[in-house]
């Protein structure tokens, strides 16, 4: 019972607003909303139309450049344009040229490759060599003496054919004082 002694009670103690009270309240709210126009959205639409104006400032700039580029582009530009396009179509086959010049290279350096790796196999014998080379030095020196001896012996045999040379002069020339007196022994009737 209370709680609805307390209801009755609340509901008599509220006021029922005037109509005065409400045309007051319209217009603290349109005095409040208006200002919150004023400071938020005219900056805001303020800012938006300066940047839509710079935007257009720039496609119009841009615009601009691009048909002074285009005015000032040289007329003979597409001959010169399909004179580098042979050209690069041109350097393009040479390009396939020195590839297949680059790959028989590669053939050519795995054979030179192989030939270097035959001659190092080959450069491995040269201690052996050396080796072999040194005791043919060794024996070299040990004939040097004979081959001292023998030219010596080479120089004596000349003087011995010269001397035989005269023998046989000498003997050839007492064979022919000889030969006469011999002839006669020779011619005699008893025999020795």
């Amino acid at each position: 019972m209370t709680n609805a002694k307390q209801k009755v009670s609340t509901i008599e103690s509220t006021q029922v607003p005037t109509i005065e009270c409400l045309e007051n309240l319209a217009v603290t709210l349109q005095e409040q909303t208006s200002s919150k126009f004023e400071r938020f959205f005219l900056p805001s639409l303020g800012v938006f139309s300066l940047i839509v104006m710079g935007f257009f400032v720039v496609i119009y700039s841009i615009t601009q450049d691009m048909s002074r580029l285009a005015n000032t582009m040289d007329y003979s530009m597409s001959k010169n344009m399909k004179s580098m396009a042979i050209s690069v179509d041109t350097m393009s086959g040479n390009m396939s040229q020195m590839t297949s010049s680059i790959k028989s290279m590669e053939s050519s350096f795995v054979s030179v490759n192989e030939s270097v790796e035959t001659i190092a196999s080959k450069l491995d014998n040269l201690d052996t060599m050396s080796a072999d080379l040194s005791q043919m030095n060794t024996k070299m020196d040990i004939l040097e003496p004979m081959l001292i001896n023998m030219e010596e012996m080479n120089k004596n045999m000349t003087t011995m054919v010269y001397s035989m040379q005269w023998m046989q002069h000498d003997i050839s020339t007492m064979r022919a004082s000889f030969a006469r007196p011999m002839n006669m022994l020779n011619s005699m009737p008893f025999p020795f």
